[in-house]
């Protein structure tokens, strides 16, 4: 019964998350569904890599290859080093946040030095990476999938981000 539920929402913030732009960014489909994706509880462990993608390149990736993204109205958030969560309700049914208890590990290509935590709202520890809290895309079901770089919907424009610290370029997905 809850994923009956799950899925209503999750297809009541898609309704509100389509659409165009008139910014010129380009927007892709947003079929993002209930999967279990949203983070109940932060890892005890976790482990910030890398994916190479054949259209966006090399991406910083977390728990399962899964791309992570960060938010464009998180870069304008007030605060110290690390950037502040603007992600909260609806919009995480979409976005999940990247929760951990502890500062993650690194493999691949993820540079330990751009590694941190940022403390959201309701006092869990978001995983930030050069300063930007990141998030998983809940249509991004497998490891490796970037559909949702470079894309503006309800919320605003997600990027991927790249190893060293850079917002990814829109790739061809």
């Amino acid at each position: 019964m809850c994923a009956v539920g799950a899925l209503a929402i999750a297809a009541l913030v898609f309704v509100g998350c389509g659409g165009s732009t008139s910014s010129g960014a380009s927007t892709k489909p947003a079929a993002a569904t209930a999967t279990g994706t949203t983070a109940a509880a932060a890892p005890t462990s976790l482990v910030i890599g890398t994916y190479k993608t054949p259209e966006d390149g090399t991406l910083v990736t977390g728990a399962n290859n899964r791309t992570l993204y960060v938010f464009a109205p998180d870069q304008k958030s007030t605060g110290g080093h690390e950037k502040q969560s603007t992600c909260y309700g609806a919009c995480t049914a979409v976005w999940p946040p990247v929760l951990a208890s502890s500062t993650p590990t690194v493999s691949g290509k993820a540079s330990a030095s751009l590694i941190g935590l940022t403390t959201r709202r309701d006092g869990t520890k978001q995983v930030t990476y050069n300063g930007l809290p990141l998030y998983y895309y809940a249509a991004d079901t497998k490891a490796g999938q970037a559909t949702g770089n470079h894309l503006k919907d309800g919320f605003g424009l997600w990027v991927g981000m790249l190893p060293n610290g850079k917002q990814a370029p829109d790739g061809a997905n």
